[in-house]
């Protein structure tokens, strides 16, 4: 009778060692839980340097994966507006104004220590489009601010 509680001891010894080594795996091979720190550095940046405003139409902050695009549609008032877009990464961000895709689109540089935003006066009708791609090695945070500009 005692090989067979020595033998029942070691199986239950190994199957308690296994459930350990499974768990460690388990808790270790976990996906990390939030925001990339450099995405969230970024946001701050981009949002601390174009901030929202009370008279602007349209504004908002995008991550861009490397090679992303996104799309956006933003309803306006006929007239001219000044589009501000600024990045955070390393590469750069083309914006493309027209929803025929015949033109190429305007490059934004994108900067991790001193990024710039860039302005544009457009004419819109009713809506803006703007498809916005990312040619950047890594993630990217892209913010654009629309602001209607005074007529005459």
């Amino acid at each position: 009778m005692r090989e067979d509680r020595a033998a029942g001891a070691t199986l239950y010894a190994f199957a308690l060692v296994l459930l350990l080594v499974g768990g460690v795996w388990f808790v270790r091979a976990a996906p990390e839980v939030g925001e990339d720190p450099a995405v969230v550095a970024g946001r701050a940046t981009v949002e601390r340097l174009l901030p929202d405003l009370p008279r602007q139409a349209g504004a908002e902050t995008m991550v861009l994966a490397a090679g992303g695009r996104k799309e956006r549609n933003t309803s306006v008032v006929g007239g001219a507006y000044a589009l501000a877009m600024l990045c955070v990464g390393d590469g750069q961000v083309r914006v493309r104004l027209s929803a025929t895709g015949e033109d190429s689109g305007r490059a934004v540089p994108c900067s991790a220590e001193d990024p710039e935003p860039v302005e544009l006066t457009v004419g819109l009708a009713d809506n803006l489009f703007m498809a916005v791609s990312a040619e950047t090695r890594g993630a990217a945070v892209f913010r654009w601010r629309v602001i209607r500009t005074r007529s005459y």
